[in-house]
């Protein structure tokens, strides 16, 4: 080995052992085709892929409550209750795993927001995912004064700002 790659191998030694996701990415590398099967390229950004999308799953189900919450807080005697209004499109939810996950910001007071069906129709013009909804709604704006949409829609000082930003989205 040359005396240049040395401190750079060291480096990568270094972070490898304190970052596990890098070590993953390490792995990729290694294992990645390198023949006309496949390229380099591709399998990298299949692995960046797979840890933006469990970043974004960690974020959703941190902000939602589960279907038991949810039938709880709504005060429904099952929880087919609450998949019936979301099947009916009164509600998003995402299953993850063998849980359906429901975003909290839907909620108010122990009800489902009064608003609620005019921002899941404004929604449903940019997405049929819940997941990118979620995050829609929950990330911070600058037009919103860092606020996010969920959080200026409870604001009567940046709710028509962000009823804007919310109509913006499917236009």
């Amino acid at each position: 080995m040359t005396a240049a790659l040395t401190p750079l191998v060291r480096d990568i030694e270094a972070r490898a052992r304190r970052d596990a996701r890098f070590m993953r990415v390490l792995d990729a590398l290694r294992d990645a085709p390198t023949g006309p099967e496949g390229s380099l390229e591709r399998s990298a950004a299949h692995l960046l892929n797979e840890q933006r999308r469990a970043v974004l799953i960690t974020d959703f189900t941190d902000g939602a409550l589960t279907t038991a919450q949810v039938q709880a807080q709504l005060g429904y005697a099952t929880p087919q209750a609450v998949h019936r209004l979301r099947t009916r499109k009164r509600l998003i939810g995402a299953p993850v795993g063998n849980t359906t996950w429901f975003p909290a910001w839907q909620f108010d007071g122990g009800r489902l927001r009064v608003e609620l069906p005019s921002i899941l129709e404004e929604l449903a013009r940019f997405t049929g995912d819940a997941v990118a909804a979620d995050r829609v709604m929950r990330l911070q704006r600058d037009d919103l004064g860092g606020s996010s949409i969920a959080e200026a829609l409870r604001d009567p000082a940046t709710e028509r700002a962000a009823w804007r930003a919310l109509t913006a989205l499917g236009a």
